[in-house]
């Protein structure tokens, strides 16, 4: 999201919120209160969803290591021998 749609709905925002703590002059003259309501409440979303799109970029950036993947299961640990060698380790 660029800086100047974030400034305009962060402004929306602001509007919303000084319509719910109930600040009607620093309101808009002739602005339906309706409108000031269901406008911020999209900007809010639309913030929030780019959050979470920033959030997902961050994620999907970092690689876990979660375990040897196959080779964890059939791969003997280097002091097995004979017949535990064939069998997975692991849920019998």
């Amino acid at each position: 999201m660029d800086t100047r749609t974030k400034q305009k709905h962060l402004r929306a925002v602001r509007l919303l919120v000084h319509a719910l703590e109930g600040h009607r002059s620093s309101l808009p003259a002739g602005k339906p209160i309706c409108s000031v309501l269901s406008e911020g409440m999209a900007a809010a979303q639309a913030l929030g969803f780019d959050l979470m799109a920033g959030e997902a970029r961050a994620i999907s950036g970092r690689t876990v290591a979660v375990g040897r993947g196959i080779d964890a299961l059939f791969c003997p640990p280097a002091s097995a021998c004979g017949i535990e060698r064939s069998l997975p380790r692991g849920d019998a």
